[in-house]
């Protein structure tokens, strides 16, 4: 059974984004239909379009409508462990989960470390 992705940092428009997190998160209200893709493509850069999306889905299930996920909280609980969860990566250089923003082999922070 494929464990879900959990969010690493709290994902809101006051906090410093995980780009995993961003990544995934804009993946999963995608494929509910509540977050749709800009011209220039995905991003993992937080966006006012991913914060309404993430309101809309709050909305729509019954949960506190704040526009912000917290590692473990009702929103990220929700969204990431339904069967559409995207997928999660293991680092091949840290073992740590994530989204696959640069490669699916490695996550971001030893990509910026130089590992590729």
């Amino acid at each position: 059974m494929k464990k879900p992705y959990r969010l690493k940092n709290t994902l809101g428009p006051e906090s410093r984004a995980n780009p995993d997190d961003v990544w995934v998160t804009k993946q999963n209200l995608k494929l509910r239909g509540y977050y749709s893709e800009p011209e220039y493509g995905m991003t993992e850069y937080p966006d006012n379009r991913l914060f309404d999306a993430i309101r809309s889905y709050q909305r729509d299930n019954n949960l506190r409508v704040d526009g912000i996920m917290k590692p473990d909280g009702e929103t990220e609980r929700q969204l990431l462990e339904g069967d559409q969860a995207a997928v999660t990566y293991w680092c091949m250089i840290c073992g740590a989960p994530h989204g696959g923003v640069y490669s699916p082999n490695i996550c971001w922070q030893c990509w910026n470390k130089g590992y590729r």
